[in-house]
């Protein structure tokens, strides 16, 4: 098979059956019937040079041919393969993707060496802890989560004998129940067992699938779930060094949430010093967006910050390293305003994807034009959350971060607080309903490594 003119997993759309891709298959699994009867037919997940992640079918009638040519961790060069969208009626997805590869008759597998392109090991879509209540609402997608463990028990059976381990694990600021079942659960305090295993131990969960129960997230396996050990990673290895600093508990770990408040522009332009790190909600209509052709960043893997062009190749100055294929990141500046004044705001990439359900790879052109789809943005009202810096306050910078976004004003009070003579209103507790603003507290360093 010719190697030239293969297409990025993005790309491929139904209509045809003649795509090629350069892929690396990080994943295999079966699922199984209600009764625990596995299928024939097997999944896989695809990553690609664009750390794009794709699912792919292999049909029972292909299951034994295929099953002796491919092998989780390698590289393959696909050709010929049907793109089919997914039925509304198709739950907890692996992967954020609204389509899936199926295997045909036709399909071609062959390994390639790793010197032939590069596609890194692994890739994940992990969540903040403080997102898990807007994922425990919803079907669709399944979640890959990152934590350390802490209060591992043993496993147990429930009342219909199914057997389960429960344990929790942490981002160092909040704490997530998961509960594994039957195999799954075995096979994995088998691996968690084993000697030598470094301390603490950080876990990906990736695929899990994310519960509530009175107000208690949950994690659950399912059928396309993997859990990573220790894995070599750059989140884990940024994890341990953050356990690691004396700090990291008293900083991370804030013994009481206080409450956002809900201000006008004015106020937040006017705020005092006591509220340095500190996160409001606005309301506000966003009137305009900046349409520079500098509308997304190149971000290192490791660190997630900036990358700088030098001799013609991309540097991280916080890493000390050139990064060879940086992540590209939404990031715009609107302006917006309410009854009180305007003010600029930094849209980032969660904020941009969560408006317009895109990636920055999905809007690129060959002229690098800037996307009517967030143009689009533009003429709505919305709830969003702003984080008031020391630039803000101390040199009255009217650049503001935006964590958060939702479309819309609809809030639900929880609280009132005092009035705040430096604020110089009266503000409440607020939490948008639906699928609103989370007011769990975000630090800004969390939120440069979105």
């Amino acid at each position: 098979m010719a190697t030239s003119n293969c297409e990025t997993l993005r790309n491929v759309t139904t209509g045809r059956t003649d795509w090629k891709v350069k892929v690396r298959i990080i994943r295999i699994w079966r699922g199984s019937t209600l009764t625990g009867v596995p299928f024939k037919g097997f999944n896989l997940l695809f990553l690609d040079s664009k750390s794009c992640r794709m699912h792919a079918w292999v049909p029972a009638a292909l299951s034994d041919k295929m099953e002796r040519l491919v092998e989780e961790g390698k590289l393959y060069l696909i050709k010929n393969f049907q793109v089919q969208n997914y039925e509304e009626k198709a739950k907890y997805r692996a992967v954020q993707m609204d389509r899936q590869i199926v295997f045909t008759a036709d399909t071609k597998l062959k390994e390639i060496e790793e010197t032939d392109i590069f596609i890194p090991k692994n890739s994940f879509d992990l969540y903040e802890y403080a997102d898990l209540k807007k994922v425990a609402d919803q079907d669709l997608y399944l979640t890959d989560v990152l934590g350390f463990i802490q209060k591992m028990e043993g496993l147990s059976r429930n009342a219909s004998n199914k057997v389960k381990l429960k344990f929790k694990i942490t981002d160092g600021r909040k704490t997530i129940n998961v509960t594994l079942w039957d195999a799954f659960a075995e096979a994995f305090e088998k691996d968690y067992m084993k000697e030598n295993l470094e301390q603490p131990v950080i876990v990906i969960i990736a695929s899990g699938r994310v519960t509530k129960f009175r107000d208690q997230l949950d994690i659950c396996n399912y059928s396309p779930t993997k859990i990573y050990i220790n894995y070599e990673h750059h989140s884990v290895a940024r994890l341990r060094k953050m356990l690691k600093d004396p700090n990291f508990n008293k900083v991370q770990m804030p013994k009481k949430k206080k409450p956002a408040q809900v201000c006008t522009i004015s106020e937040v332009q006017n705020a005092s010093a006591q509220f340095i790190q500190e996160e409001v909600i606005c309301k506000a209509t966003i009137i305009s967006i900046e349409t520079t052709e500098i509308w997304n960043q190149l971000i290192c893997t490791s660190c997630y910050r900036d990358t700088q062009m030098e001799n013609n190749k991309q540097h991280c100055k916080y890493c000390s390293r050139i990064v060879p294929h940086p992540l590209k990141r939404f990031h715009v500046t609107a302006i917006a305003q309410d009854d009180t004044g305007d003010l600029k705001i930094i849209l980032k990439d969660r904020e941009i994807r969560n408006l317009i359900h895109k990636y920055v790879e999905e809007l690129e052109t060959e002229d690098n034009s800037f996307p009517k789809k967030i143009k689009d943005i533009e003429g709505s009202g919305y709830t969003i959350k702003l984080l008031i810096t020391s630039r803000n306050v101390e040199k009255r910078d009217l650049s503001y971060i935006a964590t958060d976004i939702v479309t819309g004003y609809n809030y639900i009070d929880e609280s009132v607080q005092q009035k705040d003579s430096s604020m110089q209103t009266s503000t409440s507790a607020a939490e948008p309903s639906g699928s609103s603003i989370q007011l769990d507290e975000i630090s800004q360093l969390d939120y440069a490594t979105q």
